[in-house]
């Protein structure tokens, strides 16, 4: 039988091995680790999938609404208490479940390196990423904050070099939105892994900027290229689970033709609006497997830029070299 041998996540890697190393991780661990991502996270985003749904759904049914309805039936739905209470507990629930997606991510990861040889304990990933469960709230609340500002600060430039390139070409306008999109996706990626800094070495936001800012100086585009080709990733499999949900809400927008037509049609029944609700569940919840991705690969490329100023995993393999050596023997090939 094959000895395989446990992943050292203490070792300075370059860009491409960063990415190995990631997709060993989601590969070797690929059961536990989704395992604790749909015991511990999947159910706050599925009750906010339904609320989602139902929003969606309603606004659907009101903008394919025959003519001579009331024009003010949009209106009064979205000043209605439904509305506000379907909004309410989506987005609380969302942020639930996001922040739960992060801590057990990160817990599992940590309870990995705690015992690299052994099976990683659910239990022990709850226990964790509950204990984290605040900490990744208030860093992940001081995160969008910084967000919004940098998305109205930037404004300030971008809006004067359109009003200047529009004047030369309207392409050039174009194009400058689109490096004001390119620059906030870059922040945000790269403020990203101060989560998991926080989170392994039990500081707060402040001391995690200043520590992200130190571990990678020299570092930023690949830091950011790290985390933007495996959100790119994540990005294209999660649109793949939303096209079942697609096809059926195009089924389900025929099922009106005929009342734009002057026809009479029956109210879709309670089959369709359950199966279109399941279907967008299946696609919030293969979203929030794949969010297993990114947050891996920050969490290895923070563990690089530590192992290439600090060197503690080096230390610790020359101080243990001995035990490595008889572990190995113990598990030779047969």
């Amino acid at each position: 039988m094959q000895y395989q041998t446990p992943i050292d996540f203490r070792a300075a890697r370059d860009f491409g091995g960063v990415m190995n190393m990631t997709y060993r991780f989601i590969r070797e661990n690929i059961k536990g680790l989704g395992k604790s991502l749909l015991f511990f996270a999947a159910p706050a985003v599925l009750l906010a999938s339904v609320f989602y749904h139902e929003i969606v759904t309603r606004m659907l049914k009101l903008s394919t609404s025959p003519y001579d309805s009331s024009p003010f039936g949009v209106d009064e739905y979205f000043t209605s208490i439904n509305f506000w209470i379907s909004l309410l507990a989506a987005l609380v629930f969302m942020l639930i479940g996001g922040v739960f997606t992060v801590t057990t991510t990160h817990a599992y990861i940590l309870k990995y390196r705690e015992k690299p040889d052994a099976p990683v304990d659910l239990g022990e990933v709850w226990k964790k990423s509950r204990s984290l469960f605040w900490k990744t709230f208030g860093a992940m609340f001081l995160y969008h904050v910084g967000a919004s500002m940098a998305l109205g600060m930037l404004m300030i430039p971008v809006a004067i070099l359109i009003v200047v390139t529009n004047m030369i070409s309207p392409l050039l306008s174009g194009l400058s939105m689109l490096l004001y999109y390119a620059a906030l996706f870059i922040l945000c990626i790269y403020f990203a892994m101060i989560f998991f800094i926080c989170n392994k070495e039990g500081i707060g936001f402040f001391a995690g900027l200043s520590r992200l800012t130190k571990l990678t100086k020299g570092k930023f585009w690949s830091t950011v290229g790290v985390g933007a080709i495996n959100v790119y990733i994540q990005i294209v499999f999660s649109a793949l689970f939303m096209i079942p949900w697609y096809v059926f809400l195009f089924l389900y927008q025929l099922h009106d033709v005929a009342t734009l037509f002057g026809h009479t049609a029956s109210s879709p029944s309670f089959w369709h609006e359950a199966i279109g609700t399941v279907l967008f569940m299946i696609n919030m919840l293969a979203g929030t497997l794949l969010s297993a991705l990114p947050l891996t690969a920050l969490a290895v490329q923070y563990y690089s830029l530590s192992e290439r100023q600090e060197s503690k995993g080096l230390l610790s393999r020359i101080e243990n070299f001995g035990q490595q050596l008889q572990v190995a023997s113990q598990h030779e090939d047969y």
